[in-house]
């Protein structure tokens, strides 16, 4: 009996023995490291495009852009950091052209947000699913002195202007059936508010709803196709691990509860799912 009792035994060590020498001598594979592991990721903004991308008063870059990078990079397992850099940087108009920046080109960051995704830029750029649904206004002098009609199919009357590398362009009046005569790219929105007021310009073509010291419209127009993503270069990855991490977030109810923060915190309304606010 003690033999037969000896025999599994012995086999049971040999098959143990056998088993530790294998993984001994058979090390497993390396893990090969993801393509962008260590990798951080730069969001631009320029930090002047409240509430979405700003300078508080104790000098901390604050909005909901920051936000929602910040929640979909943590969902996503990511490294990500906020930069800041002018708007032309990440997008300007040449000759009715709009082209990407020189910033995202030359990779000095890898992402500019809360961009409308128009017709024309996605020649030059890819995009994220969007975010944030756009609207385009006209805005006036005060009072409206020069009577701009934006309801109007012809503008030829009037001297029109837009922001450089703004989606509210002469393409978007093209797409929305308007006729116009001379249009004017103003460098920045300081530019543009001097247009008006000193009536070189009787309307600019923007994606603002409010601007100082100026009477914005009531009538609403669409630029976009489907709202503002993460503009990126072409071929980016980005879009590859955003996609699927923002709608996890939008899924479970945390997109909402962000809007709702986002609504308390700076003073500003964000719907559920879009906001009635509007991006570049």
């Amino acid at each position: 009996m003690q033999r037969i009792l000896c025999v599994p035994i012995m086999l049971l060590t040999w098959s143990l023995t056998s088993a530790i020498s294998t993984l001994y001598f058979q090390p497993e594979a390396p893990r090969q490291p993801a393509a962008d592991e260590g990798k951080t990721w730069l969001f631009a903004v320029d930090g002047r495009k409240r509430p979405y991308s700003f300078i508080d008063e104790e000098g901390r870059l604050v909005g909901f852009d920051v936000d929602i990078i910040t929640a979909v990079c943590a969902e996503a397992g990511k490294n990500c950091s906020m930069v800041l850099a002018e708007f032309t940087e990440c997008s300007f108009t040449n000759r009715e052209i709009n082209y990407p920046g020189r910033g995202l080109m030359a990779g000095w960051f890898d992402a500019c947000p809360g961009y409308a995704i128009t017709v024309d830029r996605q020649s030059g750029f890819d995009f994220t699913d969007p975010y944030l649904v756009t609207v385009a206004t006209f805005t006036v002098a005060p009072g409206n002195p020069s009577g701009f009609d934006p309801t109007a199919s012809d503008y030829s009357d009037f001297t029109l202007a837009h922001l450089t590398g703004a989606p509210t362009n002469a393409a978007c009046l093209r797409r929305l059936k308007k006729t116009f005569g001379k249009i004017l790219i103003a460098r920045d929105l300081p530019d543009a508010k001097q247009l008006l007021l000193n009536g070189t310009a009787q309307a600019v073509f923007s994606p603002r709803t409010n601007i100082p010291g100026l009477d914005v419209l009531p009538a609403r127009f669409h630029c976009d196709e489907g709202g503002a993503g993460v503009m990126v270069k072409k071929g980016s990855d980005l879009p590859s691990w955003w996609n699927p991490a923002f709608k996890t977030i939008l899924s479970s109810g945390r997109y909402q509860n962000l809007c709702y923060q986002a609504s308390q915190k700076y003073l500003c309304k964000f719907s559920s799912s879009t906001s009635s606010n509007v991006r570049f």
